[in-house]
């Protein structure tokens, strides 16, 4: 899985978030809101998990672009 350098503050709803769970592996999931501890995304089938800067986010990749 590899994600662009991008910065925690440049995400935005849409974009592949990639984090690292407790075990210390790489997933990757859909930015859906900016909560108050950082940003919700949908990892598939509606589960949430929430990713932030200081704790388990490692990078992320901009969504398809809808015109």
């Amino acid at each position: 899985m590899t994600w662009e350098d991008e910065l925690f503050e440049e995400i935005q709803k849409g974009d592949n978030v990639c984090y690292e769970n407790p075990q210390g592996q790489t997933h990757s999931a859909k930015a859906v809101m900016r909560g108050p501890h950082g940003w919700v995304c949908d990892r598939g089938n509606g589960q949430p998990i929430v990713v932030n800067e200081g704790d388990n986010y490692l990078g992320h990749t901009k969504g398809k672009e809808i015109t």
